[in-house]
This record gives structure tokens, sequence and C-alpha cells, in this order.
């Protein structure tokens, strides 16, 4: 653990903080829902307006024309001016209630479409615009990143609908063992041996039924599973009461079984479950104080301090004894002046080499130890600075204390990728060309490494911009064809430099260097991981590594190392580097700093301290090593199988030139050699075997050219292939489901989807007991079709034989069974045919049907014909009176009004005089 002083003496493996790894942004859909409804408006009309510039065509098909031969013209004067507008124009509110839009003029209640884009209607002088295709349509031709979605056309050309299935098509959905068919997704248990499940495409995946059990001490006994009969469940520390079954959520929960010291500062503990995600774990001397620590992958505890009598996990209620405490079983005692350490003595401060195993020293409180680890591959970048992987020289080094370390090197591999067969150097980007824009592929250390090409994009515009939100719109940045990031208008990067997407820069990030891991890989090279501030995550710069083993308290005047990423590119908040050169068995001191290209600020962590260890020593080797390389059967067909086996560790491919695996029929007696195979391969396929046959496989380990040491597996894994499956050895079973007077829906089961793989035509073949000859009908077979049909035709009350004949796409023919049924009597006579009958009892069943509806038919056309006649009455009557008289009446004579006399004579009357 590294503390947090100025200064950090560090013991030679510390135990380092868990890292939290903050996942690589992935690619999203843009959700625009968010924005506000004037932003939308705008952007929608600024969208309408662009598009409607460039038509050239002038649309008056909504110019309504009055009738006055002597207005036309000036109507259409007047609705042409009101239309012509400047090409830069948006929607304005006329006061008639029409809109204006993109040059145009639309009137209140019109629909204007935009392309594929949107739909935008005139309501009361305002263009209210939505998209076209509204949920759950979709645009037709966009990017399904769904494999299994496919896009069906509606009657709107622009719009589509998904429809998705949940699995993939497969050929097989059954699996055929042990002489049973077993559909897919069921799982069969083979007596208590193994358990098999039937997985796609007919494979049949098998493992053992009771994982392997393992009584560590006396207080540990085995009960018998409380969920299978067949195992046996190891449960420690317990009572005469806790011996009976356990519940679901106990039986789940994971517990030390034991944990024991190795040395005076290393635990080792044994869990139920070996779960993935390790624990953290309490350590106390008297359960009343509780000290947390972290576990490494390797269920061990490293650098203990101190001394503890008891370990529980996290807050949890068992607490289990420490078993094998130093100072308890005499194997680290302490004296006046000494220690006495597996027999031998030290002295106070005196450090030690544990057979390679471990770097101890004495000190007042015991023996502290510290596990030793020496790489065999390490990068160097004065020998090949291209090189990733490295091997001993010679390659059957031993470690003997005090030299554990081989001192030479030499490279093995570069590191290079193939990838759409071409060869890629490590650390080279890969074309966007080659791989698309939507990702961005590199090399790395052998493998093709990808991630999302674009950073995730917030619904709104960050406040980081330099310019207000509403002027920011969603585009590429200067230099990128491909992604969408906010920008403003005017095409200001706000200061940022070209393919830099801004993020917002909470006040709470660390502002300098933090180093996680200071880690001697050999006496020479120290690993360092450190996390740099987030702030320059993205940003072109290189890191300098200071570090002295002289009382030098000056950082300037300290011996430097330049690290220069993949392009110098800090593309992530976490690196990684190697410092070599340095003297064995000295302490160093170690200050990371991290510059910027063209920028004058740096970022610089605390100082440091490690120690490196000594040299080692050589030692010999027997000829013979044995190991375990869980060799185990993964799938198993007729005429192949699959066979697996763990990756090996770096130690040995010390003595691995390559693998070859051996197998035989169990009864032969020659065995049968696959080619090499690289040793970093942990799969192998072997083929043309022989079906329904049980064979026996081994792997053997070929060493490199005079090596003396030999690595070997004793254990042979035995398989029987299974037997020959037909895909055509299906029944066809026949089934009636309803049964009416003339017609019966019939249907059928047992052919393997999709049916028109395996199946042409269905033919369905029936007969009646009149012996009259054989009837037929036909079905073509089709994917996603109902498996049933309708026959018709049928006679009334009538006993017919029906079965069905498969007409198969290899040529052949399969029948399904017979199924007898009798047809429903005959209807019962409509009303009408039953008073006919009493007057004519011959007339017959087609008449009697009939005969109702023709006398309803013949009452209707009478009506019709009555009310013609009464309204060609009714009309020839008003016709009649509103004739107009042609003579023309008598005209009054005007002589008197016309006299100037008579004039002056009503007006006297008219003012009284």
């Amino acid at each position: 653990m590294i503390n947090e002083d100025e200064e950090h003496r560090t013991p030679f493996m510390p135990t380092p903080t868990p890292f939290t790894h903050q996942e690589d942004p992935k690619a999203r859909a843009i959700n625009f829902t968010n924005m506000d409804e004037d932003a939308a408006e705008n952007e929608l009309t600024k969208n309408a307006s662009k598009k409607d510039v460039k038509k050239k065509v002038l649309d008056l098909s909504d110019v309504t024309m009055d009738d006055e031969e002597d207005e036309e013209d000036a109507m259409e004067d007047e609705m042409l001016n009101a239309r012509v507008l400047t090409p830069n124009s948006v929607a304005t509110v006329s006061k008639n209630g029409s809109c204006e839009s993109g040059g145009m003029t639309y009137a209140d209640g019109e629909t204007v479409l935009e392309d594929c884009d949107s739909v935008c209607t005139c309501s009361n002088g305002k263009m209210d615009c939505v998209n076209r295709c509204i949920a759950p349509l979709v645009k037709r031709g966009r990017k399904i990143e769904d494999p299994l979605c496919t896009e069906h056309p509606v009657d709107d050309i622009c719009c589509a609908t998904l429809t998705c299935s949940d699995t993939a098509t497969e050929a097989l959905e059954i699996c055929s063992y042990n002489n049973k068919t077993f559909n897919r997704g069921e799982t069969v248990k083979n007596d208590c041996e193994s358990i098999c499940y039937c997985g796609p495409s007919g494979k049949v995946t098998c493992k053992a039924r009771c994982p392997p059990t393992k009584k560590v001490n006396e207080k540990c006994v085995e009960i018998t599973h409380p969920e299978d009969k067949c195992c046996k469940t190891v449960v420690c520390d317990v009572n005469d009461e806790d011996h009976g079954p356990h519940s679901d959520e106990e039986s789940m929960r994971n517990k030390i079984i034991y944990a024991k010291y190795t040395n005076s500062s290393t635990i080792e503990i044994n869990f139920l479950h070996h779960d993935a995600v390790k624990p953290l774990v309490d350590l106390s001397n008297d359960q009343k104080t509780w000290t947390t620590y972290a576990l490494l992958p390797d269920d061990h505890l490293y650098g203990i301090d101190k001394i503890f009598k008891y370990i529980r996990i996290e807050n949890d209620i068992d607490v289990v004894e420490i078993q094998n405490v130093p100072g308890e079983t005499g194997e680290n005692q302490i004296s006046d002046n000494h220690c006495v350490y597996k027999g031998n003595k030290y002295k106070f401060d005196q450090e030690f080499n544990d057979s390679c195993e471990a770097l101890c020293v004495c000190r007042e409180a015991g023996v502290k130890c510290f596990k030793l680890e020496c790489p065999t591959y390490s990068g160097t970048e004065i020998l090949d600075p291209t090189c990733v992987q490295w091997e001993t020289v010679p390659r059957n080094f031993t470690p003997v204390s005090p030299k554990c370390c081989p001192d030479k090197l030499k490279c093995k591999s570069h590191g290079e990728c193939e990838y759409a067969d071409k060869i890629y150097d490590n650390w080279q980007d890969i074309p966007s060309n080659i791989t698309g824009c939507e990702k961005r592929c590199y090399c790395e250390m052998g493998k093709v490494e990808c991630q999302e090409g674009c950073a995730p994009v917030v619904a709104t515009p960050p406040n980081t911009l330099p310019c207000l939100p509403h002027q920011a719109v969603l585009a590429h940045p200067p230099g990128e064809d491909c992604c969408l990031d906010w920008i403003c208008q005017n095409g200001a990067s706000g200061g940022f430099p070209p393919g830099y997407f801004s993020t917002f820069h909470s006040p709470h990030q660390q502002d300098e260097v933090i180093i996680h891991t200071l880690k001697p890989l050999d006496p020479h090279t120290v690993k360092l991981i450190f996390s740099i501030p987030r702030i320059i995550v993205g940003l072109y710069g290189r890191v300098e590594v200071r570090y002295t083993n002289r009382e030098d308290n000056d950082p300037n005047s300290w011996q430097l190392q330049v690290f220069a990423p993949p392009h110098d590119l800090l593309a992530t908040p976490q690196l990684e580097f190697q410092l070599t050169e340095l003297k064995a068995d000295t302490e160093y001191r170690i200050q990371v700093t991290v510059t910027l290209r063209d920028m004058h600020n740096t970022h610089t962590s605390k100082i440091y301290s490690v120690r490196t260890p000594k040299e080692p020593s050589s030692s010999t080797l027997p000829p013979m090593i044995p190991i375990e390389p869980d060799l185990s059967v993964v799938e198993v067909n007729s005429t192949w199988v699959k066979i697996q086996w763990r990756q090996f560790t770096p130690n040995e491919m010390e003595f691995i030139d390559g693998v070859q695996l051996r197998y035989k029929e169990l009864d032969g007696k020659i065995y049968e050699a696959t080619p090499l195979i690289h040793r970093a391969v942990t799969s192998y396929i072997l083929e043309n075997l022989k079906y329904k046959t049980t064979y026996e496989v081994g792997i053997y380990f070929i060493p490199f050219h005079d090596q003396r040491t030999e690595l070997h597996a004793d254990r042979l894994v035995k398989f029987t292939t299974t037997d020959v499956i037909d895909s055509y050895g299906f029944n066809v079973s026949l089934e009636i489901n309803q049964v009416k007077p003339t017609s019966v829906e019939i249907s059928w089961k047992g052919v393997p989807y999709p049916e028109d793989k395996y199946v042409n035509i269905y033919r369905a073949i029936y007969q009646s007991d009149s012996g009259k000859g054989d009837y037929s009908t036909f079905k073509v077979a089709k994917r996603d079709s109902p498996s049933k049909t309708m026959i018709k035709d049928l006679k009334p009350g009538t006993r017919y034989r029906l079965w069905l004949e498969v007409y198969l796409t290899n040529g052949k023919i399969k029948t399904s069974n017979v199924q007898d049924f009798i047809t429903k009597p005959g209807s019962v006579p409509v009303l009408g045919a039953s008073v006919r009958d009493k007057l004519s009892g011959d007339i017959s069943e087609e008449r009697g049907d009939y005969y109702g509806p023709l006398v309803i038919v013949a009452i209707l056309a009478t009506i019709a014909i009555l009310s013609t006649l009464v309204l060609l009455l009714i009309l020839v009557k008003r016709h009649s009176q509103n004739k107009a008289s042609i003579t023309q009446p008598p005209r009054v004579s005007q002589s008197a009004y016309d006299n100037p006399t008579y004039k002056v004579e009503i007006q006297q009357e008219t003012m009284n005089l």
C-alpha cells in the first residue's frame, strides 16, 4: 500500500490499492427530443429554408381564382407578389393566417412534406413541424446496428418498420445423445457421473456432475449436497446441528474455508466459491478491532506488517482462525538479538533470500517477507525498442538463491498483428478505410484492439463552448467527417486542438500524477503504474521519470528517463512503464512528471521509494517436471472433438517449444499424432474420427533443441464420439382441429424449423366411405407459415379418412398418421322455406335456401319503385306552381309625374303651404 507522504518508503512487493477503471466511451444514439421547443423549431425552420431555396418551380396549386374574367389577371398578380420572397427568408406570420417559409406562402391548414425528414403544417400563421416517421416507424434506409432486425416497407415511402427476432436462425434445434433425442436447452443427467447440455446446432456439452471436494482441516466434514444427492459438499467449523440441509441463500454465499501463514508476512486464503471478483477481508487479533485488506488475484495477502490470528470476509459474521501463525509453530521465533526462521538464525536488520520465493528481513517484531517475482520477459528499449516479448538466455535457466532471476534476455516477439490479411507493427493504427469510421483500431501486443470512433454526445450543448447554448449546433468538427459534436455556428473551435472533444471538468478532479503500483520485476527493472489527471487525457505529451539512489533532494539533478506513448498521445488516464538500468539491491527515489506538447504547464507526482532485489544465483533442475495442463473435452460430434487445455505460465513456456496431441481408439495400440501446435494455443480440433467410438487423448510437450529439462503430463482424457445425426429423421403427426358440415381444419407438427429447408410441398389426401376415389389438397412449405390448412367442398354428415404426405427436399416422401372424422350434419332451413315446404313438399333444399332472400329483395324493389313515383309527382306539381306569366302587366302612366305643375302642387302640400 503506497502512503501519501512527501517521501514514501515502499516494501519490496506492495499490495496496490484497487484502481477503478473507467470504461471506454461508447457510441450511442443522439436524442434530439430534449431540446427546447424554440430550438427545435428554429432547427427545423432552418432545414426547411435550406431545402426550399433549391426549388426553382413556383407552386400555385393552392391559389383560388375568382369567377369574373375581368378580375382574373389582377388576382393572379397579387398571389404571385405574395409568394415571391427573398431566398434567405424564414417562416413569418401573416395577418390572414397564412405562413411564409423558404420563399413560399402556404395557406392556413396546408401541409408541406420536407423530403423524408419532417411534415410541416401551417397553423394560424406558424409552421408546426414534426418528424415524418413517428414511432414505431423509422426512417427507411437508415443503418441498422442489430443484425437480427429486418426492415419492412409501409405505405409511406420514407418510413419503414423494424421486425427483430430474439435469436438468429440455426440449422438444428435438437440433439442426439445416448440414442435419445433432446430439444435445445434441455439438460441431461448421466447417472452421477456427468451433466450434459443440448446447445446450438445439435452440439452436446458435458461436464462433471459434482465439483471436486477438498477437506482442508479437521474441522471440516463432508455432507450430502442439499440440491443433488449424487454430490458432496464440505462444511467447516460446524456443530452437530449444522449437518442438516442449508438454505439456498446460505449455499450461494461465499465463505473462507481456511487461511494459513506461508511466511511471516504472507497469508494464503481458500474460499468456498472461486469468484472472479475477490472480496475484501478483515484481519484481527482479538475479534474486536478489524483491519481491512485487499486480495490479489491469487488469493494471497502480501506485505502483512503485523501478526493476526483471525480472518473473515469484510463485515461477515463467520470468523476463521488462521493456521501456522508465526511465533506459535516454531517456524518463526524471536530471541534477544536474532530471529530463527526455518531452522536458521538471522541477526536483526539482516536481509536474506527464502529459496527464491521471498525476500525476507529480520526485525524485532519477527521475520518480514515479501514475495519475489522474477520475469521471464521484460521489455528494454536499449536492446530492441520494438520488442514486446523476451526470453531468458539460456532457455533452461533455473533460479537458485542468491541468483533467482536471469540477467540476460533476448527478443522473442515484436507484437505484430494480422488484420484483413495485412501485417501491422505494434502500436500501429489500422487505417479507417479498412475498419470504417465507426471504430478506431490499432495493434497492441500482438492483438488488434478496437474502440468506438466517436465520443458520446450530450443531449444539450456543454457550457464549455465559447458561445451561447442556442448558438451551438450538432455538426462535424473541423477535420472530422464521421462523428458529430456540439460546435458554434460560426465554426469557432473554442481554443481546443483539432480532433479534441471538449468535456466538462469537475473542480473535484485530481490535478496531480498518482502512482498506484511500484513493483520491481528483476534486480535492474521496476514497473510503474500511475494515473494522470483526466483533464489532460487526449492531449499530446511525454512522461519523464526522475530517479536517484543518492541523498539528493533536488529532483532536477536526478537521472532521467523519458517515455513516449504511441504517437505521443495520452490516450488513457492510466499508464504503465518500466524503469530499466537500475542497480541490484539498491533503494531508489522516483518522481513522475507529465509534460504536454506546445504547453508550458506540467503535472508532477509525489516522491516514492522502492528497493530493487538482489542478483539471483543459478541452480539445476531435474530432467522431468510433471505439470497438470487441465486437459478437457469441450465439444464432441460424430466425426470430430475439440480438446482444450489451460494457458501455460511464463516459467512453463521456458521449456515448451510446441505442443502435440496423441490419440488412439480405446482398444487400439498405435497412437496418432497431430502436427506441432504453437505453445500459445489452448485448443485443437481432432477430425476424421469414427462415430460412436471411444478414444483416449494425451498432451505432450516438445522441448527446445539441446534442452535438458522437459515437462510431461501423465493424465489421459477419454471421450466417445456421438452417433450420426439424420437431419430428415423426424416424424410428422397429423391432428384434426375443427370439423364443419362442408370443411375441416387440419394441423401437423414435427417438422424442424425452418420448414422450407426440409419440405417442399404438403399434400393432404382424403377419401369418403363411398370409395369413389381420393381427393387432394396441396400447400407449399414456407418459412414462418402456420402448420395448418383448410379442406373444403366436403359433404355434410359423411365419414372421411385423412392423411398427410410430405415431399422432402432430399427427394423422399414421408407419410403421417391416418385420422378418421365425420363432417357435421347440414344446416337447418332458413325462415320462409318451411312455409313453402308445407305447400309444396317436393321443393329441394337448395331452392328453399334462396326463397326467403328473394322475397325480401322483391319487397325492397317494390318500395323503391313506389318512392320514385311519389317523388316524381311532387316535382311535377312544384314545377307547375313556379311558372312565370309571359304576358306583360299594364304599365302605369307617368305623364302626371312628369308635369312640372303637378310636382309644385305636391311640394306645397308636403310643406303645408
